[in-house]
Formats: C-alpha cells, sequence, structure tokens
C-alpha cells in the first residue's frame, strides 16, 4: 500500500514538473521574441511564468539552455517529446505512391515546423554572436540539414526523384530552400501569407526533384 501511495506521489510530482517547465518554456517564448535573447532574464522568465527564479535554474541551468528548449518546443510542436523523423506527417510521406502528392507533404509538414520556429529562430540568429548561442544555432543547422537529408532519401527509395538527380544535390536544393531564413524573407519581408509561401515552396520543389509532368 506504502509503495503504492509513492508511486502515485511520484507520479503527481513528475505531473507537476512538467506543467512547470512547460510555463516556463511558454513564458520564456513569448519573452525572448518580443525582447530578444539579450534583453530578457531568468528572473522574468520565472516571473511571467508563475515560478520562482531558482525553479528556472534548477531545470535547465543557464539561459542558454531555456532557449535551447524554447528552439526544440518549437520544432517538436505538439508533443516536444517525438523527433521530427517519427512524426505523423513523415510516416505519411513515405507511404505515398504519387510523387507530387509525396513533396506537398513534405512541404506541408516543412512550412508547419518553419511557422512555429521562424520567431525563435530569428532570436537565435541575433543572438549568434555569443559563443554558447553560436553553438546552438550551428547545432540547429545540421539537424535540419540531417533531417531533410532523410526525408529525400525517403523520396528516393520510393522511386520519386527525377533521373539522375543523386540523393546529396536533391537533399542540398531542399537545405537551401526549406530554411527559416527563405520563409522569414518571404512571409516576413516580402508579406506574403503561410498558404502563399506553402504553394510557391511545393511549386519549386517539384521542378527542382521530380521528373517533368
Amino acid at each position: 500500500m506504502v509503495e503504492g501511495i509513492e508511486g502515485v506521489e511520484s507520479d503527481g510530482r513528475r505531473r507537476r514538473a512538467a506543467r512547470s517547465r512547460q510555463r516556463i518554456v511558454q513564458a520564456a517564448t513569448a519573452r525572448f521574441v518580443a525582447h530578444g535573447y539579450a534583453g530578457t532574464t531568468i528572473g522574468e522568465i520565472a516571473r511571467d511564468a508563475g515560478v520562482a527564479t531558482q525553479t528556472v535554474y534548477y531545470d535547465f541551468g543557464a539561459k542558454r539552455n531555456v532557449l535551447h528548449a524554447v528552439l526544440d518546443a518549437a520544432i517538436a510542436g505538439d508533443d516536444p517529446t517525438i523527433p521530427v523523423r517519427a512524426q505523423a506527417w513523415v510516416d505519411e510521406l513515405v507511404g505515398q505512391t504519387d510523387p507530387v502528392a509525396a513533396v506537398g507533404r513534405l512541404v506541408a509538414g516543412s512550412v508547419a515546423i518553419l511557422a512555429r520556429v521562424a520567431p525563435v529562430y530569428d532570436v537565435l540568429c541575433r543572438a549568434a554572436g555569443e559563443p554558447d548561442v553560436g553553438e546552438l544555432f550551428t547545432a540547429n543547422r545540421a539537424a535540419r540539414r540531417g533531417d531533410q537529408r532523410a526525408l529525400v532519401t525517403s523520396l528516393a527509395e520510393a522511386g520519386h526523384l527525377r533521373p539522375g538527380l543523386d540523393v546529396e544535390s536533391a537533399a542540398d536544393a531542399v537545405y537551401a530552400l526549406v530554411n527559416e531564413e527563405v520563409y522569414l524573407l518571404l512571409v516576413g519581408d516580402c508579406g506574403w501569407d503561410v498558404d502563399r509561401f506553402e504553394r510557391w515552396l511545393a511549386d519549386t520543389l517539384r521542378h527542382q526533384l521530380l521528373p517533368p509532368p
């Protein structure tokens, strides 16, 4: 009986800790986007999250790690425990027998991530001159490149790529086009809405990756 009670209490503590961490990440996201990395303090994040400053330090250790958690949450979306390559839309992409539909699924899934990540990525870019944040910036780009290469490999294994186009060249094209910089240029600077950006990206990638219709 005692062990059962302890288990329930332990589960309750874990749930409370997870909710507290979620509030911290949400508060940090709003602060970083509104005030930048340098303009945000751990104390302000803690206040907005309704926790003690020491709680933020205990959970994350440093402000750079809070930014990392914010970035990870934006990339993952609803369930931060599921990496990009294991998300449902990737399974749908892999299962597509029609090349146009496969590229469309790649674009739709990627644009959903870009729309969430772009504001945080902008914060990351502006703070990349700080050594610890610069490392995070570089690691994020490398992770995106790796994920995109895996997606392109799935297209190649399904026979979707146009004849003569190797995986590396196709992955380079996706890396150059499907990224936060292009998203921010067209949606942010040029005023496109997300639907227009998605249509343009799908059309561009079809021309880059697939055989002529």
